[in-house]
């Protein structure tokens, strides 16, 4: 069964190599296409933004060999950004 995700939400992003938790940005394409855009820290410690879908039971990366957008110096991010890096989930 699917959570019920809203913008603001932390999900935990899996992948093969590791898992992050990233804080969802944009949930409008979650209902028609099963995936979010999310923000999370990468492991320079940069806030990026990128898609991750739902699969089976779990979130997974849409696009594993692209790490996403740095939104780190982005205003419209800047909530997220601040969340993610202190980890107020």
């Amino acid at each position: 069964m699917r959570p019920k995700i809203r913008t603001g939400y932390p999900v935990t992003i899996h992948g093969q190599a590791f898992t992050k938790v990233g804080i969802v940005c944009d949930a409008s394409a979650y209902d028609t296409r099963s995936t979010v855009e999310v923000v999370y820290v990468d492991a320079a410690f940069k806030a990026r933004r990128t898609i991750v879908a739902w699969r089976g039971d779990r979130f997974e990366w849409s696009e594993p060999s692209y790490p996403g957008v740095n939104v780190e110096n982005d205003p419209d991010y800047e909530l997220y950004v601040t969340t993610v890096k202190n980890g107020r989930y």
